[in-house]
């Protein structure tokens, strides 16, 4: 399912384009709004290389994944493709400011056995990113998944994502050309996608929220297939009964009952913390219990609720997957 928005392409379905909150017709991007604090002159390598990228041909180039990997299918242009409307005022932004550094990144990638694993890095997007550039030093291939667009009026403050992205560029680029097509995945993630589960955004606010449905990883055969019997899932230290996403439970339970082992790894700012985990089927705002709660209180509960209906689920299939539990647990 897409949705047309003028100027901006084709975007993704998102929790906006369900039915949550988004204006009808939002206002036009304004690029010098978006940008206007908080950039940097310079980009990762110290230089100004990162006024090559800010065409969306040549920023896809240095973050996709070559059409040999196995992981190609999973990458998401959307955000990159995002340059071509905001290019005008477009600039890095680092990370972790001034040191543009993410010593918890550094030392992981360092002192961490990456043998036979996946890591999915699901931290709000510039560290993400920054997690990426580091691990790509590593011999993995990143995968970008950030999956909307930037917006001054945006609830997720994607440009800070995409600045980071330019900020990367040119080391990325560089250690592109220096990967095996078969390089092992890091999936870069948003870890603010589902921000505020509870709130109704007000008309004047563009939803630029989304989340992840089962088809985009890949499933337990494909990574098995390549000999990856591990997955890394990197996030922030916090207090909550379950360690994952809930767009993602599903999906990583699915993993687990294929004999897939789960790390979980809790990145603050400069230290982290490693923990085996396994995952369990559990109530998310993907289920039908919570769906029909969520309805009934309005926040999230027109996008939710419209996940059910018949005819949507229907003609989705093919894209969302079928079974039990978690987001694929629907039927018509």
């Amino acid at each position: 399912m897409r949705k047309r928005i003028a100027g901006a392409g084709f975007v993704s379905v998102t929790l906006g384009a369900l039915g949550c909150g988004e204006p009808a017709g939002p206002p036009a991007v304004r690029p010098q709004e978006i940008f206007a604090k908080g950039t940097s002159r310079t980009d990762g390598l110290g230089g100004e290389s990162w006024r090559n990228y800010l065409r969306a041909e040549a920023l896809h180039a240095a973050w996709a994944p070559p059409a040999a990997s196995p992981w190609r299918p999973f990458y998401k242009p959307t955000l990159v493709a995002a340059i071509s409307v905001v290019q005008s005022a477009a600039a890095p932004i680092r990370a972790t400011g001034a040191d543009s550094v993410d010593w918890a990144a550094e030392e992981f990638a360092r002192s961490t056995d990456l043998t036979n694993a996946a890591v999915f890095v699901d931290l709000p997007g510039p560290r993400s990113v920054e997690w990426g550039t580091v691990l790509m030093r590593r011999g993995f291939q990143p995968v970008v998944t950030f999956n909307n667009w930037p917006h001054q009026k945006g609830l997720l403050p994607l440009e800070k994502t995409l600045g980071a992205l330019i900020f990367h560029a040119e080391e990325a680029a560089r250690a592109r050309a220096l990967l095996s097509p078969q390089a092992p995945p890091v999936f870069l993630l948003e870890g603010q996608r589902l921000f505020q589960k509870g709130v109704d955004p007000s008309p004047g606010v563009f939803d630029n929220r989304f989340f992840h449905a089962f088809a985009d990883f890949p499933p337990h055969d494909a990574l098995k297939s390549r000999q990856i019997n591990r997955v890394f899932y990197v996030s922030h230290p916090r207090v909550t009964t379950a360690f994952e996403e809930d767009d993602l439970n599903d999906y990583f339970v699915s993993l687990m009952k294929a004999g897939i082992q789960f790390t979980h790894v809790r990145a603050g700012e400069t230290t982290y913390d490693l923990a085996i985990v396994t995952p369990v089927t559990r109530q998310t705002i993907f289920t039908q219990a919570e769906t029909v709660r969520y309805a009934g209180t309005r926040p999230y509960g027109r996008s939710y609720s419209h996940y059910h209906h018949s005819n949507f689920w229907a003609h989705s299939r093919g894209s969302w997957g079928s079974g039990t539990g978690g987001s694929r647990g629907f039927s018509s």
